[in-house]
């Protein structure tokens, strides 16, 4: 399986649950200043953030092919940043 980002290395995560009636969105933020953005399509408005940042890591192991490590933070009600703690790839 080739994964998307391979051969970049993860700066940041944003998940956010922009609107009460739609399920978590991210964007995910590159070292190299790459931007991918998307929704967690397994996602419901009910879903909790502990939910949707568990299927987030699993979404950067399918992006770039291994896990990262992210200390996350609410910065505004709904939205969380994921800054890696993992070193250059």
């Amino acid at each position: 399986m080739s994964h998307f980002l391979a051969n970049e290395a993860l700066r940041s995560v944003v998940l956010y649950h922009p609107k009460p009636t739609e399920g978590w969105r991210y964007a995910v933020y590159t070292r190299k200043g790459g931007i991918l953005d998307g929704r967690l399509l397994d996602s419901t408005p009910s879903t909790s953030f502990d939910e949707a940042q568990a299927r987030m890591e699993q979404k950067l192991v399918e992006l770039f092919g291994r896990p990262s490590t992210l200390r996350w933070e609410e910065t505004s009600p709904g939205w969380w940043t994921g800054e890696a703690l993992d070193g250059e790839a």
